[in-house]
């Protein structure tokens, strides 16, 4: 069963996703896509279930970036699509939102779809925007940080690489970015064991700094990781624009704000004070919102029923 040509011939939504559905886009940005499909009576009626289907293509140069050849797109199944979308998590429920611009390709049963959107939202978005939003208030401060503790570390025990040394002898030394606990030395988010030779903790060391890839660049540059601090900005400003006024407007009108933040225009501390101001206001703008406390799961579930069942007659 070729699951991709299933997943073409019966989609019903494709839109471009990311920077461009932000129109923060610049001509470096990848393109990526994202899009619904409906399940063929095998995966409705019969054992076999496909809950989305990954047509990428994948191409990185030696940094481990994405070249102009790459493409991110996948296909949901209706189904996971709308659990998603009703669980109102951030990366699906603002598909519903689209603007024409970004449409690729839309049918009758995708355009029914858009335009159930406004029964989606609900207040649990919140929590849900929130929580995203944290994840990448952590990787941005943390892995900044870390970064920064591994390099140091590097740069210092590289010289005594070929002197046999053993890691517990700098303990003395009382170096700031090695961390002696009672069983490891904690270097960045590393736990080596103290006892090892100094030359397998630099290689140990250096091999975790290659996995850093493109992002060394933001942080060397900026002090930080200013993508992940864009995503936080972002993901907070459209958690309040929705539970504000129950939509989201593409392309974003405080683009030009993610766009700074993610050339490195703000400090770290301008972030994280602004990201607090906005959660704060999220959390006043939630007392007054008019959106329900809960999802409308039987509106939802009648429509995808009534979807379903009207493309499931067609296949017959």
């Amino acid at each position: 069963m070729n699951l991709t040509q299933i997943a073409e011939d019966n989609k019903i939504l494709e839109i471009t996703v990311g920077s461009y559905l932000y129109g923060t886009n610049t001509p470096k940005s990848d393109i990526d896509y994202s899009g619904v499909f409906l399940p063929i009576k095998e995966f409705v009626f019969g054992f076999q279930r496909v809950e989305e289907v990954n047509l990428s293509v994948v191409d990185k140069n030696q940094a481990g970036k994405n070249t102009k050849n790459a493409i991110d797109r996948k296909l949901y199944e209706l189904r996971k699509f709308v659990k998603l979308a009703m669980d109102n998590n951030p990366n699906i429920i603002e598909q519903l939102f689209v603007n024409q611009e970004n449409i690729v390709f839309i049918n009758e049963a995708g355009r029914a779809l858009l335009d159930e959107r406004f029964k989606f939202p609900h207040k649990g978005l919140v929590k849900k925007f929130k929580g995203y939003a944290f994840s990448q208030k952590h990787k941005m401060v943390i892995r900044t940080d870390k970064f920064h503790e591994l390099s140091s570390a590097f740069n210092y025990l590289k010289d005594y690489a070929e002197q046999k040394a053993l890691l517990i002898e700098l303990k003395d030394k009382f170096l700031p970015f090695l961390k002696f606990t009672p069983d490891y030395c904690v270097v960045g988010d590393l736990n080596l064991q103290k006892g090892i030779y100094v030359k397998k903790a630099v290689g140990m060391i250096e091999e975790r700094l290659s996995k850093v890839g493109n992002r060394k660049n933001l942080i060397t540059k900026h002090g930080y990781d200013t993508k992940f601090a864009s995503h936080l900005i972002r993901l907070l400003l459209e958690g309040k624009e929705l539970i504000c006024t129950g939509e989201i407007a593409f392309p974003l009108s405080y683009k030009s704000t993610i766009l700074d933040i993610k050339q490195g225009k703000w400090t770290i501390k301008e972030v994280l004070d602004y990201a607090d101001q906005v959660e704060a206001e999220i959390d006043i703008a939630t007392e007054k919102s008019d959106l329900p406390n809960k999802p409308r799961f039987d509106e939802i579930e009648e429509f995808t029923i009534h979807l379903l069942e009207n493309h499931l007659r067609k296949e017959v």
